[in-house]
């Protein structure tokens, strides 16, 4: 028997959806599957209520949509499961298991690399019982649709270099995974390989210069660009629900996980991330 999946959308415009019924332990089922994977298409980020997912399972229903990418932040992967980063302020030992400080800043995961993230899956574990620690998200191609036209023509052709060399709270990349990502460069704009839509295609401090620009011309378009994104009109707020599963759609979206007092409240995740191609 088939499942009644319900499909809610969150915001007026249709960016962001709420899936209720799905039960993901089951990656076999094509019918549900293909029922998220065209509202993840529809919607840009959907939030799949009320799973009880082990690693296992979580990795084989993200790996149905393509082929999954190994972080390069070894120590904060999750131990015989290298699929997932541990997003998490938990500590063993005196040091962190995962990530506490990941996204606090707008981006769009792994856009360093020659062909960045399809998507990303975060598994809701442990949330602050305060209900802080939220994500905003962003809708880069309702964002990119409303500019005028004198700035999509300007940024015509217009590609920024993405190098990921920050460091997080209490540790630094390695000077060999600085040189496993020299970074890349890719458009400003880019079209969805799947619904043909373009999108504005930003980095946060990830994205260091667009190239071609002065210095200061460079940092005053993307200063533009990030000012008009942060409009209410194409952000949400995403308040996690212990068992959420959060599957965003980083060719078409940025987001920005907000700060909580992680010495107070635990927030443990699990996160999956799909290879993409290569924008164009």
């Amino acid at each position: 028997m088939a499942r009644e999946i319900s499909i809610n959308p969150l915001t007026a415009h249709g960016f962001f959806a709420e899936i209720v019924g799905a039960d993901l332990a089951d990656p076999s089922d094509d019918a549900q599957f293909a029922t998220i994977k065209a509202a993840h298409l529809a919607h840009g980020v959907i939030v799949i209520r009320d799973q009880r997912l082990t690693p296992d399972q979580q990795i084989a229903f993200s790996r149905r949509f393509g082929p999954l990418a190994i972080h390069v932040l070894e120590d904060q992967l999750l131990a015989g499961h290298p699929e997932i980063l541990l997003v998490s302020n938990k500590t063993e030992d005196g040091r962190y298991v995962g990530l506490p400080d990941a996204g606090r800043f707008w981006h769009t995961d792994q856009s360093y690399e020659r062909r960045p993230a399809l998507g990303s899956l975060l598994y809701a574990l442990e949330v602050p019982s305060d209900g802080s620690g939220d994500t905003l998200f962003c809708d880069m191609s309702a964002a990119y649709a409303a500019l005028p036209a004198a700035t999509k023509d300007r940024l015509n052709g217009l590609r920024g270099m993405h190098i990921y060399d920050h460091g997080h709270k209490a540790f630094a990349l390695g000077e060999a995974q600085k040189a496993r990502l020299p970074g890349h460069d890719h458009p400003l704009v880019r079209t969805h390989p799947e619904t043909g839509r373009k999108a504005l295609y930003l980095g946060g401090k990830v994205l260091k210069h667009v190239i071609g620009l002065e210095a200061d011309e460079s940092a005053a378009l993307l200063d533009e660009l990030y000012a008009h994104c942060q409009s209410e009109t194409f952000v949400y707020r995403h308040k996690w629900r212990l068992g959420d599963l959060v599957f965003w759609d980083n060719r078409c979206t940025m987001h920005f996980a907000q700060p909580y007092d992680d010495a107070t409240y635990t927030r443990h995740m699990h996160r999956t991330t799909v290879q993409g191609d290569i924008p164009v």
